[in-house]
């Protein structure tokens, strides 16, 4: 129950903007790397980027891996911590030719063009503050995205899997 008070006051662009949890798009730089992690560059400091890890498993097995909004009620409160990364509006240095686009449901939760780094589509982790150590790694679900990943197959690829 809310606070009648506070349910009739708009939110002013600044208080939304400190409210939310992830970066806006516009904060989102350019990517540098930190030993062998890929991040992305914010006015307050990079923040580390992550892979989805069963996208492989599913790409090779010929599976589509749904969005978010699409899984068990149980499951969303723990992957809505895992935000996908807008494209970039522009990225230097050797990185960028590693960089592509893809595109997500137009009607979802989160509509806009996701950035992928050699096919893997990069998530932000709602926890993680500006240059401190990564907090969003979960063993065989999500994993920080390293420079040296070998690139996600592409969709349909057969003669692989587990």
């Amino acid at each position: 129950m809310t606070a009648p008070y506070l349910a009739s006051r708009p939110l002013s662009a600044a208080r939304s903007r400190r409210l939310s949890r992830f970066p806006v798009r516009t904060d989102l730089l350019d990517l540098t790397v930190r030993g062998e992690q890929l991040q992305v560059t914010t006015p307050r400091g990079p923040l580390p980027l992550y892979r989805f890890t069963p996208l492989q498993a599913a790409v090779l097995c010929g599976e589509r891996v749904p969005y978010a909004a699409e899984w068990p009620e149980h499951m969303k409160l723990f992957l809505y911590r895992y935000q996908p990364l807008p494209t970039l509006a522009r990225v230097t240095g050797p990185h960028a030719a590693h960089l592509g686009t893809q595109p997500r449901d137009p009607h979802g939760l989160r509509p806009w063009d996701q950035c992928t780094y050699g096919g893997w589509p990069l998530y932000l982790f709602m926890h993680d503050q500006p240059g401190l150590a990564a907090g969003g790694e979960v063993t065989d679900l999500f994993e920080l995205m390293l420079v040296g990943q070998p690139a996600l197959p592409p969709s349909g690829v057969r003669g692989h899997g587990p």
